[in-house]
């Protein structure tokens, strides 16, 4: 099995479901890299970069350098250590309360409070502080994501792949103790699964949603026509060969079991056979001529009668008295008989 992550988007909207969950273990932040107008080496010698990050929490009444972003390259990591303790401009004033930087006021911030390291960061479009609590960032949503739903599809039984993760660019959770559920109605698909992420507080009652898509591609070998079928073909072991196919482009596919089957229409050559391009081979076929039986309470009577229908066992069927060619519904009882009550 290899899971692989191609591409995401971040997006949240509110929405309800229920159903089974799975809690999330808080992730590391990852800062957000984007261009910026000042190179790293405005200092000579200086290797390492300040990225900060789109979304940070700050645990007192000042925000730390340490809070909202973090070093890359060859700092040390004592130099760091009393780096990232440096105290910046205060903090949202209530805890859960947050602040938003846009890139340009944030800039201004950085060389008003850090005039020293402001050249050498990378700044996001926008910085959200909340006072408190902690953050959840979107790459690790991503990976738990893709985790719980890879978990969920291993009763599909084949290879599987989950690509194009969408998730909330960053998640703040109001307390340190709050969790984070997943959230799915029904079993995992392939093809496009709708989840959501629940915040729950430590008592578990649930605080916020949000919206997560996730596609599962799942490849196995899947029945095809080893040769053109025709409408009402016989479907026999040697019109089918298996072929390694997604099916999450192919939700009806047929498993190859059961039968005996015929096509209810046109299946062209290496083409998937789906299931409801089947039907089971009927008992008695339409033209076939099988004796009606009329059982009355103390009568039983015989004719000769012509099928008008395909039917199996048990189902009632048209039948035309080849004598007085009366039609007459009848049930059938086996492959030469049909019965009124």
């Amino acid at each position: 099995m290899r899971t692989q992550i191609t591409r995401h988007r971040r997006a949240a909207r509110p929405l309800r479901a229920r159903h089974s969950r799975l809690a999330l273990v808080p992730v590391s932040l990852v800062a957000v890299q984007l261009p910026s107008t000042t190179a790293a080496a405005a200092e000579p010698g200086r290797s390492w970069r300040l990225h900060v990050k789109s979304a940070a929490c700050a645990q007192g009444d000042k925000v730390l350098v340490g809070d909202i972003a973090e070093a890359r390259g060859g700092m040390s990591a004592e130099a760091w250590k009393e780096l990232s303790a440096r105290p910046l401009w205060p903090a949202p004033e209530k805890p859960g309360h947050q602040t938003a930087l846009s890139r340009e006021r944030l800039a201004a911030m950085l060389k008003h409070h850090l005039p020293d390291y402001a050249g050498v960061c990378a700044l996001p479009n926008q910085l959200v502080v909340q006072r408190g609590g902690k953050v959840l960032d979107g790459d690790g949503l991503v990976k738990h994501t893709v985790a719980f739903l890879t978990e969920r599809a291993q009763e599909l039984r084949g290879e599987i792949d989950v690509t194009d993760i969408h998730v909330p660019e960053y998640i703040f959770l109001p307390n340190q103790r709050d969790t984070l559920d997943i959230l799915v109605s029904g079993a995992v698909k392939p093809g496009r699964n709708n989840l959501l992420l629940e915040v729950r507080d430590a008592s578990g009652k649930s605080q916020r949603r949000f919206a997560v898509t996730g596609f599962v591609n799942v490849w196995k070998p899947v029945a095809c026509a080893s040769r053109p079928l025709n409408r009402l073909e016989l479907v026999t072991p040697e019109h089918v060969t298996f072929i390694r196919k997604n099916l999450a482009y192919y939700p009806k596919a047929w498993d190859g079991t059961g039968g005996p089957w015929r096509a209810t229409r046109s299946v062209g050559g290496q083409q998937v056979i789906n299931q409801d391009g089947l039907e089971p081979v009927p008992v008695i076929a339409k033209g076939a001529k099988i004796d009606l039986v009329f059982e009355g309470q103390n009568l039983r009577l015989s004719a000769k009668v012509e099928a008008l229908d395909d039917a199996g066992v048990g189902q009632k069927i048209k039948v035309r008295n080849l004598q007085s060619k009366r039609i007459i519904l009848a049930i059938v009882q086996d492959a030469a008989t049909v019965v009124v009550r």
